[in-house]
């Protein structure tokens, strides 16, 4: 009987094969010997591919292949096989200092928790039979865990070789095999490697798994399980989506193996049940010539150029580490959408540092290369909102008053006054960042200015700019001429004025009338539309009358001559009584 072999066999068929890792154009088997009696006598040993990965370990004082193979081999694993690989004459006695190659797939390896980096929204571990549990960041993940995400909710996995895995929205992923291979002394880096194994069941992953240099290079790291097809992955960045029946892998640095195909960078491929698997090139990075890289309004909106093969997008926002994080990861994302037109529009954000990812997708679905845009957003504490000056109005007053609202978080706002030429160039006339009130009267010679203020809050946590709001100061203009008057007539009940109406259009006249030339106590004071007035009952006596005219923008002129008129006293009955007397 022969004994099960490690080697993982290939699929008959062209889809649901095994993604053996990053396999290479087929070679010569080494047949191996059996070791002592007939080969009817023995087992025979599992046969070697000469491609098939392997691992160096240093060999050390005291170390034997039965040893080893206890120590660092699954049990089903025949030393023989790596007796033979080695040629060593007697597994007994091994040389140390020397390298003993071992088949990766003979390593039973030791498990190791995956680390949670990032969660948005809700995300679920279920572990064996026990309840699904909400995940947090920094928790840990074991082998046979499975993790679900909703709609709008994210992952980042970080394994033991650095790898990092992105599980999108509405995913669900099993972690099947996660191993470090065990290193012993001074053996290199390659023996303390280890193998990632996981199980995509539906939705999507992004993973990036960073190349090692030299012989660890050959170590297979990485395989992701489909329903359809296995992706077998060394140092790359690839992306796989599960939806139903159809699987799409897309590779945007190095190379994988997709069953018996393999992916190179900028290469796709579309897989179904029966159908054969075949590249594809992936289109290219959209064009985000002129996306800002910072953004200050909400909601946010980005544009950026159609591709005439495109039939969608896929739009995605990430967290990014901020300033001081040099070398972390971007490892969350936050929001996705599927877009039928080249834009996006998103209602709410926090602020900080982002990234935005855009692909193209193709006729048959498949995402194209990926481009990138960094960007801040600064959308908080919000402005205040402008009070006055209203927008393009004009002032002739010698100083503006400028006010604004009362933020809830403001502690203070900071305010620019610029003169208007087009662009904010130069230096602003006005510049305060210590305004505790919210008005400030600003003398100003005539022009065209333009103004803004921002709120900052405790901390000195200044929020971005409000609108440009625009206005004028002018000189104002000379005042109106004094109306001619025609002579005040008293009439019995009334006082009647008349004057000559000014020729400047929208003025108002100002009426008063007292008893005293100085006008200290007027027995009225009346502003009207018309040249003409009637004063109904004045006091009899002496009057003194006078008026001004008054333009539309409030500035009065020169009172005209002062004139008076004499009111009669009304005669009344009673006082003929002394004249019945004498009757």
């Amino acid at each position: 009987m022969r004994p099960p072999s490690l080697l993982r066999p290939e699929s008959s068929g062209v889809t649901r094969a095994s993604a053996r890792v990053f396999p290479t154009p087929p070679r010569a088997f080494l047949v191996l010997a059996l070791l002592g009696g007939a080969a009817a006598a023995a087992p025979e040993p599992p046969r070697l591919s000469a491609s098939s990965e392997t691992v160096a370990h240093r060999i050390q004082p005291g170390d034997t292949l039965i040893g080893l193979h206890r120590q660092l081999m699954r049990p089903e694993a025949d030393w023989r096989v790596v007796q033979r690989l080695n040629r060593v004459a007697d597994p007994r006695r091994l040389q140390p200092g020397r390298t003993l190659l071992i088949p990766v797939s003979f390593l039973q390896g030791e498990p190791v928790a995956a680390e949670v980096v990032h969660v948005h929204g809700q995300v679920s571990r279920r572990r064996g039979s026990e309840t699904p549990q909400p995940l947090a960041a920094a928790a840990e993940l074991r082998e046979g865990d499975v993790v679900e995400t909703g709609a709008q909710s994210s992952l980042s996995i970080r394994f033991v070789d650095g790898g990092l895995t992105l599980v999108g929205p509405s995913s669900r992923v099993q972690v099947t095999r996660h191993r470090q291979w065990p290193g012993r002394g001074d053996a290199p880096p390659a023996a303390a490697a280890g193998r990632t194994e996981l199980d995509l069941q539906q939705g999507a992953t992004e993973t990036d798994v960073p190349p090692r240099p030299g012989s660890e290079a050959r170590v297979p790291r990485f395989e992701l399980r489909t329903p359809v097809v296995n992706f077998g992955v060394r140092g790359t960045r690839f992306r796989a989506r599960v939806e139903g029946a159809t699987v799409w892998g897309e590779v945007e640095r190095g190379s994988v193996a997709a069953g018996p195909l393999l992916l190179a960078a900028g290469q796709g491929t579309r897989a179904e049940d029966g159908q054969p698997l075949r590249a594809r090139p992936l289109l290219p990075a959209p064009s985000v010539d002129g996306l800002p890289s910072r953004l200050e309004r909400l909601p946010l909106q980005w544009r950026w150029s159609a591709m005439a093969e495109a039939h969608g997008w896929r739009a995605q926002i990430l967290q990014a580490p901020g300033p001081g994080s040099a070398g972390a990861a971007v490892t969350g994302l936050v929001h996705e959408a599927v877009l039928r037109a080249p834009s996006l529009a998103l209602a709410d954000l926090p602020d900080g540092h982002y990234e935005l990812r855009l692909r193209a997708l193709d006729a048959d679905g498949l995402e194209g290369r990926e481009q990138r845009v960094p960007f801040v957003l600064k959308a908080r504490p919000e402005p205040p909102l402008a009070v006055s000056p209203a927008a393009d109005s004009v002032w002739t007053t010698p100083s503006v008053t400028l006010a604004w609202s009362r933020h809830p978080q403001g502690e203070r706002y900071r305010l620019e006054v610029w003169a208007d030429a087009g662009e904010s160039t130069g230096a602003p006339v006005v510049a305060r960042e210590d305004l505790t009130d919210t008005r400030l009267d600003v003398p100003l010679p005539p022009g065209r200015y333009r103004w803004r203020v921002g709120t900052i809050r405790a901390g000195n946590d200044a929020g971005p700019w409000g609108d440009f709001q625009t206005f004028e100061r002018r000189l104002p203009p000379p005042p109106p001429p004094a109306p001619a008057s025609e002579p005040p007539r008293a009439e019995r009940g009334t006082l009647q004025l008349r004057w000559a109406a000014a020729a400047t259009p929208g003025v108002r006249y100002q009426v008063q009338v007292a008893r005293d030339e100085a006008f200290t106590a007027p027995v009225a004071d009346e502003t009207l539309e018309s040249p003409a007035w009637t004063l109904t009952d004045p006091p009899p006596g002496r009057l003194h009358v006078r008026v001004r005219a008054v333009d539309a923008q409030g500035q009065t002129g020169p009172w005209g001559v002062t004139q008076t008129v004499d009111v009669p006293r009304a005669w009344e009955w009673w006082w003929f009584l002394p004249l019945l007397l004498l009757i």
